[in-house]
């Protein structure tokens, strides 16, 4: 058995929240070339093509990145480490990914951290303690005996 660890719980629907957050707010500077922009016009769907399109906000990076931290939340509260883990190794992925595409198309060397804004730290950030968090987010219940030598009907009890 396994019980919930609310400290960490909370931690984790945090870094959902602030994944969620990022989602909506601005990534990166201006600077030469390359506009100030956000992901939530960036379509998802051109990552096929490895091609920095436009599109609107219901197909952009935006709509994956933000479902991610919901679903991270949700995961958090119901205290699952398996979907938790995936959920914000899949925001840092989604993050890592736009990040690389936004520096491929405009220039790579022109990209520096101190250029990428909230939108982007919170994101990152968010992925990176939401990943190290799930290793405290169940603990094993000391008192609980569940032997797995046991029967099912040993543990039945009879009231006979």
């Amino acid at each position: 058995m396994t019980t919930r660890r609310p400290l960490v719980v909370a931690l984790v629907t945090l870094c959902g929240l602030a994944i969620t957050a990022g989602a909506a707010l601005p990534w990166i500077k201006a600077r030469g070339t390359r506009p100030a922009s956000g992901i939530t016009h960036t379509s998802l769907v051109g990552l096929r093509h490895l091609t920095y399109t436009h599109s609107a906000t219901s197909t952009s990076f935006a709509v994956a990145v933000a479902a991610a931290g919901i679903l991270l939340v949700v995961s958090g509260l119901v205290a699952s480490r398996v979907l938790a883990g995936v959920l914000s190794v899949i925001a840092l992925a989604a993050a890592g990914t736009w990040i690389w595409l936004n520096a491929r198309h405009y220039n790579p060397t022109d990209l520096r951290y101190n250029d990428l804004r909230v939108g982007a730290w919170l994101t990152i950030a968010g992925g990176i303690v939401a990943v190290l968090a799930i290793w405290w987010l169940r603990r094993k219940d000391s008192l609980a005996d569940s032997s797995p030598w046991q029967s099912v009907a040993a543990l039945y009890d009879d009231p006979v």
